[in-house]
């Protein structure tokens, strides 16, 4: 049972460590705000460039994520989620510029999504 328990907390530290990286200003510890795609999208070619891309984001491969990310606009133009993540891949790897003109675009499309809105980074980047 004690065997049980420790790996079962190894897998739960193992999964923690994937799902948080140190990223820019935000701290050391701070999970990267990443936001799957909408339970039910009819485009499941963005869909899945979008999900592959929070993978990616939420290790810190922030090129790879930007590629699917990408790709899922380009089969989706006004997919507000890959907007906002591209966003923050931009800003994970200090495409400031870049990272400024994908929030302003996922604001414009998903403005009634807080967690777009609500956004630290977003907020930084457009002067909110």
């Amino acid at each position: 049972m004690k065997r049980m328990n420790l790996l079962l907390t190894i897998a739960m530290v193992a999964l923690v460590g994937l799902t948080s990286c140190s990223y820019g200003d935000r701290g050391a510890s701070a999970q990267i705000p990443a936001l799957m795609s909408p339970a039910g999208m009819s485009n499941k070619e963005a869909s899945a460039k979008n999900n592959e891309g929070v993978d990616h984001l939420v290790q810190g491969h922030f090129d790879v994520a930007a590629k699917h990310l990408t790709e899922a606009i380009a089969a989706k133009p006004d997919f507000a989620e890959a907007h906002f993540n591209l966003a923050t891949a931009y800003d994970g790897m200090g495409k400031h510029p870049e990272a400024t003109e994908a929030f302003k675009k996922a604001k414009e499309l998903g403005g009634s999504n807080p967690k777009i809105t609500e956004d630290p980074a977003l907020k930084k980047h457009l002067s909110m």
